[in-house]
């Protein structure tokens, strides 16, 4: 038998992988004035801070900065997940504040997600 009569085997399948699902958008985000004076204000934020979340984050700061109080302390303390969304948010955020002299506090309080999100901010502004 010659070379090209031989019959070739058919190719295997290529192999298939599986792709993670996206995340389904939960949209959960919350935040309560834990704390108000006419100089300062606390407010504790729970939830995701993320794309689909983070108009509702930015408005909240917007009302707080427009009040004028010296200080806004934004307790993270709670936050499951914080994107890049959230961080660009808290950045104008801050420039923001500086922009109407407000001093923004961000505590990342026990929210392992938020420490490492504003490490990482600490090190981009550095």
């Amino acid at each position: 038998m010659t070379t090209h009569e031989r019959q070739r085997a058919p190719a295997p399948d290529p192999p298939t992988y599986r792709l993670p699902s996206p995340r389904a958008p939960v949209g959960e985000l919350s935040g309560r004035t834990r704390w108000s004076t006419a100089d300062a204000v606390v407010v504790e934020v729970t939830g995701e801070i993320d794309v689909c979340t983070v108009s509702r984050l930015e408005a909240a700061l917007d009302d707080f900065l427009r009040a004028g109080p010296r200080v806004v302390r934004l307790d993270l303390g709670e936050v499951r997940f914080l994107g890049a969304a959230g961080l660009r948010a808290l950045m104008r955020a801050h420039e923001r504040a500086a922009a109407v002299g407000v001093h923004l506090v961000l505590d990342a309080g026990r929210s392992h997600p938020a420490a490492r999100a504003l490490d990482l901010l600490d090190r981009l502004r550095a």
